[in-house]
């Protein structure tokens, strides 16, 4: 294979503040690579030097043996395509007009699609199946059609190199495989490169070539596959315990996690704890809480996600709705009785849509009963609202009343 990305000795601060450093990696054509790191270790910002969304300090960034500094911004689309993390639209646009969106590097200004533009914009929609939709205003579509959205709109820009942050952070477990699925397949039959930040590494490794490991803002470990996700690294790197076994079928690791290392000894303050999750965000901390011994629930959780699934797999009473359904009146009458019932509640930092506001409603309902609640808040609310700013009033109604921990390590201090 070519060699296609290139950095070199790459090192960027924000203000004073170190977020990359001494970079240095090499990326070849048709790599399905996997970068995955502990919250703030510095993965978006890495996707941001590599497309010049952001100029580091030092360093040099080559696309294909060119340095990129030298690309004006709509030849370098030409080659790379992002999909960030947000993919809110607050314009209406038709699916169609977003992803014809994606031929604006290949026009002159003013000049208008032509057939052939059209056809590439179709093939994609397809592609991502989402032809059906290509007249629906986008925004009303959902979480996950929306993304798909976004990288159709990308994969029409017709890149060698896709670089994508979280793609599947707020879509239920069936849509991350048949998402990573489809990435694959454009490595494999259309030779583009992907470069993905994940959070699941098992997802990650049931589909990656490659994984480059972030700590403390530099490169831990990068490498094929089976030589960089192993115990060792994973312990160091997320400071997780974890058992590996390789799969007979995919001859690939599989990671069970057997939960955070330390303070696992120490007094409990409580002892039935409730968890309100989703999309993988609720994963360490229902590991943590099972190793520590707690009485845990979780809810409400669509069937199939991947914080459904760790909650069943751990043994917990999960409160549970029909896969892609909103949370019915039942399941709000359920949820509420079992966090009456715990001693304390945990909000993980998960996204709100409308399928999970109910959530929300139920944790505010409780607050005459003055339970210890803690927000995960790794990331700001207004980043993970897809409510419309429904979720917002609810959200700061509860959070006057809660303890924030910044990340999920804070949490070892109260339980």
């Amino acid at each position: 294979m070519s060699l296609l990305l290139k950095i070199e000795r790459l090192n960027y601060k924000y203000h004073d503040t170190e977020v990359l450093r001494d970079i240095d990696m090499d990326i070849f054509a048709r790599d399905f690579v996997g970068i995955l790191g502990p919250n703030g270790c510095g993965k978006t910002t890495l996707l941001k030097n590599i497309n010049k969304w952001l100029t580091p300090q030092s360093g040099t960034i080559y696309l294909n043996s060119i340095d990129i500094k030298t690309f004006k911004p709509g030849i370098l689309a030409k080659y790379v395509a992002t999909v960030p993390q947000d993919t809110s639209l607050e314009t209406n646009f038709t699916v169609e007009q977003v992803v014809l969106m994606g031929r604006n590097p290949h026009l002159t200004i003013f000049e208008a699609e032509k057939e052939r533009d059209f056809a590439i914009a179709e093939e994609y929609m397809k592609y991502m199946d989402i032809w059906h939709l290509r007249q629906k205003n986008v925004l009303e579509l959902s979480g996950g059609e929306r993304q798909r959205v976004f990288i159709a709109r990308a994969l029409a820009q017709e890149p060698e190199l896709l670089l994508l942050d979280e793609p599947t952070s707020h879509l239920d477990i069936s849509y991350q495989w048949e998402l990573l699925g489809l990435l694959k397949n454009l490595c494999l039959k259309r030779s583009i490169t992907v470069i993905a930040v994940l959070h699941d590494i098992n997802l990650a490794s049931m589909f990656c070539d490659k994984i480059i490991l972030l700590k403390d803002h530099k490169i831990y470990e990068m490498g094929p596959l089976i030589d960089v996700i192993n115990e060792k690294n994973i312990r160091e790197v997320f400071n997780i315990d974890v058992k590996i076994r390789i799969q007979e079928d995919f001859k690939r690791p599989l990671i069970e996690f057997l939960g955070q290392r330390g303070n696992l000894n120490s007094p409990k303050q409580f002892n039935r704890v409730h968890v309100i999750c989703g999309g993988g965000e609720g994963k360490r901390v229902l590991n943590y809480l099972k190793n520590r011994g707690y009485e845990v629930s979780a809810g409400v959780l669509n069937k199939g996600d991947t914080d459904w699934l760790t909650a069943k797999m751990l043994g917990f009473s999960v409160i549970e709705e029909a896969p892609f359904s909103p949370i019915s009146d039942d399941k709000i009458a359920e949820n509420i009785k079992y966090i009456s019932n715990a001693d304390a509640i945990i909000l993980t930092n998960v996204p709100f849509g409308f399928g999970n506001l109910k959530n929300l409603i139920c944790l505010k309902k409780i607050l005459h009963l003055r339970k210890k609640i803690f927000f995960v808040e790794e990331t700001n609310i207004e980043s993970r609202d897809y409510t419309n700013g429904e979720a917002l009033q609810f959200y700061y109604d509860i959070r006057k009343d809660a303890v924030i921990l910044h990340c999920f390590d804070e949490i070892k201090s109260f339980l």
